[in-house]
């Protein structure tokens, strides 16, 4: 098999990019096919070949999987935000619970792992409470301003996007529009007349908009006036508009310095009975109706065998903290993003929940200094590369009876699983959520219980 052969295949498999998977040969070779669904016989040509795998490009199908659907969005295929909108709803869930189970058995050693059915999202369309833009300055245009292509750094022009509310692709559209009619530049690396890198839009079901601009340097008073002047005639409910500087090199989207343009700088989330506030920059579940479905598990299982001590890692604002707070005597949030832990306090405060204990630090040093106390349950909420390697070992000395590990990363959740496992605990069950339908990612909660010796 060569670079630019072409070949008949019959599709075998679907990877949680959206790809089909077909082997091919004796030594059965991995060719990953954009486009294509299990079912499916394409007529291909070889795009690139590696040693262990290629991939391919379709120039015809002779048939389609009864599983294919039409893309709602015009850059499906493009665009790097939603990989599976070509696969109908029930078919993505099965296929996000297959990823579950596998990365358990291959990654995390598991012979049988117990993995419940993917709970599907209340909603699989309009359900993103949060958008974050890049802004380009190129040669065709100075303020580019949409999504990445996938596996790109290039930018797809942003006209609408259907995994957002109405109004909230509104809010998108006149923002880029005012923008660009104001004569805004776009970000290009190493120009000093650069400006705008990021447009952030978060907004809850209470229908509050928070407003974000990130610049490589601060706005000139001109360019100040015309941001406020552009924030005030939002065409839904604003809260506020933050402006942002970043002047660091890499992709990551927030800088240390923050200010309120207009209005105030943080909104309000309601999840059942608790309400939370937070800034722009704070980790919070984008998918707000699927989060009171995965926090209500998630609390119903680090609060079995009634535990009075609950250490919670990585615990953002304190949302999933009042949920355990609620049914607990003594709550240890630790979170080491200074904008999302201040607000532990507030939130258990606005709340009246007085048995919560926040910190502010990493996740690993805090947990090294809390070895000596007594925690019948651990509570984890890791980012998508999962637990520093500290944290495994800080859990394995406290020693708690439970573990509740909430992930947004399969693969990183079966690799600490398996290092708990070596630790002394047994994984008892996990359940998928579906928190991004459309696209590839999954959420889940895993269980896991000290072995009886």
């Amino acid at each position: 098999m060569l670079q630019g052969e072409i070949h008949k295949l019959l599709i075998t498999g679907l990877n949680n990019e959206g790809e089909g998977v077909v082997r091919v040969g004796d030594e059965k070779f991995v060719l990953f096919v954009p486009d294509a669904l299990p079912g499916e016989e394409v007529t291909c040509r070889i795009i690139t070949k590696k040693k262990n795998y290629g991939t391919a490009k379709i120039i015809s199908r002779e048939n389609n999987s009864p599983d294919r659907v039409k893309p709602l969005c015009p850059a499906f295929g493009l665009c790097g935000g939603c990989q599976l909108q070509h696969l109908n709803y029930q078919a993505q869930l099965k296929l996000k619970t297959q990823t579950v189970y596998d990365a358990l058995h291959r990654i995390g050693g598991i012979e049988f792992p117990e993995v419940e059915e993917c709970i599907p999202s209340p909603s699989s369309w309009g359900y993103r409470n949060k958008a974050a833009l890049p802004v380009q300055d190129t040669k065709k245009d100075n303020f580019l301003c949409g999504f990445y292509k996938s596996r790109s750094h290039d930018i797809i022009p942003f006209k609408s996007c259907p995994v957002l509310s109405q109004q909230f692709n509104k809010n998108i559209q006149y923002a880029i529009a005012e923008l660009k009619n104001a004569n805004f530049s776009g970000y290009r690396e190493n120009n000093i007349t650069s400006f705008i890198r990021h447009l952030v839009f978060r907004n809850t079901s209470i229908d509050e908009l928070l407003f974000g601009v990130v610049g490589s340097r601060n706005p000139s008073k001109t360019e100040r006036s015309k941001l406020i002047t552009i924030s005030k005639k939002f065409p839904g409910h604003i809260k506020g508009t933050v402006f942002n500087r970043n002047a660091a090199s890499g992709n990551f989207i927030w800088g240390d310095t923050f200010t309120a343009l207009t209005g105030e700088p943080t909104i309000t989330e309601n999840l059942g009975k608790f309400k939370f506030q937070f800034e722009i920059s704070s980790f919070f579940q984008i998918n707000t109706a699927q989060t009171l479905n995965l926090y209500n598990y998630a609390a119903k299982a680090a609060l079995e065998n009634s535990p009075e001590n609950i250490l919670e890692l990585y615990s953002g604002v304190g949302s999933l903290t009042a949920f355990l707070a609620d049914g607990t005597k003594s709550v240890t949030a630790v979170e080491s993003w200074i904008p999302a832990a201040k607000y532990i306090e507030i939130n258990a405060k606005n709340n009246s929940l007085g048995n919560i204990t926040p910190h502010t630090g990493k996740a690993e040093e805090i947990a090294a200094e809390l070895t000596d106390k007594k925690y019948e349950t651990v509570v984890i909420d890791p980012p998508r590369t999962g637990c520093a390697p500290e944290v495994i070992n800080a859990i394995a000395k406290i020693s708690p009876q439970n573990i509740v590990y909430v992930s947004c990363n399969p693969a990183t959740l079966a690799r600490d699983v398996k290092l708990l496992i070596s630790a002394g605990y047994t994984l008892k069950k996990t359940a998928p959520f579906d928190m991004f339908p459309q696209t590839g990612h999954v959420e889940c909660v895993a269980l896991m219980s000290r072995v009886k010796e």
